[in-house]
């Protein structure tokens, strides 16, 4: 019987040995990964430990391969036990001994939930890493990022969502394709010291109960499971990338050292609302904002709300107003911002405003400044001063309205948004409104030029 020449061909190939090939080393795979990882970026870093057998690993690691690249080490006490307070000194103790600078920090109070401790850690993470001019970098794995997509498919998440930890970010995490064994299996034939962190195997919390029990359930129902859940992981990172490029491409512009986001109004009234309910969410996330679905609608809804001056509140007291700039306008993303104790009035001598008051702050000047300059004011000597916060009746008497004239008007002129007006100051004399920094300086405000014995202050508004 004939065989055709195809069919021994395959018959040949079949019966030929394969090749005895020798595994990867874990070594090897780890500094692949982390070459990968050094490559995609150009600032230094900054490694989050927290003594557990990942985060110490990504230390040695970079000790050993990539020195030039780790400018410090920082590691978070929770304060919530002798193990959180032995795991930032394993930490401190090792860093120290490899020759590497360490920040370390304790909570002032033990937070109660996984959130309370994520927030406090990470707080602390980014002042570091605004420090060092790096960027942090964490040691999840792969473990991790399974995790994390199944806890976001049970609470109903979307794309931005199922992108878990592989969205893109500021964040480096070079172990992301590294499972948690191969990272143990180095630790150990490196004799990395490390303390298993008794939380990882609670069943408290839902991370816990995931790793636990949901996923290898899962996996014994389904196999194959968990690698189905990291592919709709990276999927979804995958468009959440694109959406990030469209989203540089919107002329958007970041101000007020990131607090606010402003991009062109024409831009999100040129899409559908389901465009908008891709937008808004990649734009809020640039300034920190977090939208959830409630909050989505409402911005898609308020994309049409055609009225200048008009705002909504999404998120936990963020906010998106419409407003003129320029000969156009714009949206602007507003994060909340950070509660400032502040008093609600001042009473003392022109010789020592506070130096701050709220957000704002007084600055006491050397030389006498433009007389045009409305955030700068010339007070008498000795004279007794209020400094309060703006109320919607004051009023002011200036060269264009002796006779006085709502201080409202004057921001409406000059176009301040009315988010930013509520704790705004005024500055009494003789019980008279005379200046209000940045807006306008009154008729009994004595700030004439060429008077040298005026003091001169000026004000400025601070941002986190």
């Amino acid at each position: 019987m004939h065989t055709p020449r195809g069919d021994v061909a395959r018959q040949d190939e079949a019966e030929l040995p394969l090749p005895d090939l020798e595994p990867i080393a874990p070594g090897d795979l780890l500094r692949a990964a982390l070459s990968v990882a050094l490559d995609a970026t150009t600032e230094p870093w900054v490694l989050a430990v927290s003594g557990g057998s990942d985060s110490m690993a990504l230390l040695h690691a970079m000790v050993r391969w990539a020195p030039e690249r780790l400018a410090a080490v920082a590691t978070f006490d929770h304060a919530t036990g002798d193990w959180a307070t032995e795991a930032a000194s394993v930490v401190a103790a090792q860093a120290r001994r490899l020759g590497v600078t360490v920040v370390r920090e304790r909570a002032r109070v033990p937070g109660a939930t996984e959130a309370a401790w994520r927030d406090a850690r990470w707080s602390f993470l980014r002042r570091v890493a605004r420090g060092f001019k790096a960027r942090v970098a964490t040691a999840h794995t792969r473990d991790d990022q399974l995790e994390t997509i199944v806890m976001r498919a049970l609470r109903g998440s979307g794309a931005r969502g199922l992108a878990a930890l592989a969205a893109p970010s500021r964040v480096v995490r070079p172990w992301l394709g590294v499972s948690r064994a191969e990272l143990k299996r180095w630790v150990a034939s490196e004799g990395i010291p490390f303390l298993d962190d008794p939380m990882n195997e609670s069943l408290q919390f839902l991370r816990g109960r995931v790793r636990h029990e949901l996923l290898p359930a899962l996996e014994r129902v389904a196999p194959g499971f968990g690698d189905a859940m990291l592919t709709v992981g990276e999927r979804a990172a995958q468009w959440r990338r694109d959406v990030e490029r469209l989203v540089d491409e919107t002329g958007l512009q970041i101000q007020a050292n990131g607090q606010r986001l402003v991009v062109p109004v024409s831009v999100l009234e040129a899409t559908s609302d389901a465009g908008r309910g891709v937008l808004w969410p990649a734009l809020c996330a640039r300034v920190g904002i977090t939208l959830d679905a409630a909050g989505t609608r409402s911005a898609v809804r308020f994309t049409t709300n055609r009225r200048v001056g008009a705002h909504i509140t999404v998120a936990g007291g963020a906010s998106i107003m419409r407003r003129r700039e320029g000969r156009g306008e714009v949206f602007e993303v507003r994060r909340p911002e950070r509660r400032v104790s502040a008093p609600s009035i001042w009473t003392g001598l022109s010789e020592a405003l506070p130096l701050r008051f709220g957000r704002w702050r007084f600055r006491r000047l050397g030389v006498e400044p433009l007389a045009s300059d409305a955030w700068c004011v010339g007070l008498p000597a000795a004279a007794p001063v209020v400094v309060r916060r703006w109320e919607q009746g004051d009023r002011i008497r200036t060269a264009g309205a002796p006779a006085g004239r709502r201080v409202t008007r004057y921001f409406s002129e000059l176009r301040i948004p009315v988010l930013d007006r509520p704790g705004w100051p005024v500055l009494l004399l003789h019980d008279e409104v005379v200046w209000v920094p940045g807006v306008c300086r009154g008729l009994a405000a004595p700030s004439r030029p060429g008077r040298s014995d005026l003091i001169w202050y000026r004000c400025e508004r601070e941002f986190d």
